[in-house]
């Protein structure tokens, strides 16, 4: 089977174009280890999939959907990929919210 060399190009552009705008954004506020410290992290093996609302210094907070790895009373470690360009920022607990969630609406410390 060949490729269509026409529909490749576009959509390598596409993907370049979604790259660029995401690498010009700037990355949310991540809250620094003195907020989560000394409590340890709980690992989570494969990531959680959770709705997160991540703030930024150039603008409002957004609702994004996200994984969350690690988590502990305070903080939820998240990551999400603009663009296909991945990012991690500590959000507070609070702030995170499981997608499919039954019967849980935030981390809990047993998971």
């Amino acid at each position: 089977m060949t490729k269509n060399r026409r529909y490749e190009a576009h959509y390598d552009r596409l993907n370049d174009q979604r790259s660029a705008a995401a690498a010009e954004r700037p990355a949310p506020v991540t809250l620094p280890p003195a907020a989560w410290e000394p409590l340890e992290l709980d690992w989570s093996h494969p990531a959680v999939p959770v709705w997160a609302w991540l703030q930024w210094a150039t603008g409002p907070a957004e609702k994004l959907p996200c994984l969350a790895h690690a988590w502990n009373q305070r903080v939820v470690l998240v990551s999400w990929e603009p663009g296909g360009l991945p990012r991690t920022v500590f959000v507070w607990r609070q702030a995170v919210t499981r997608r499919a969630s039954r019967g849980h609406s935030t981390m809990s410390g047993g998971e």
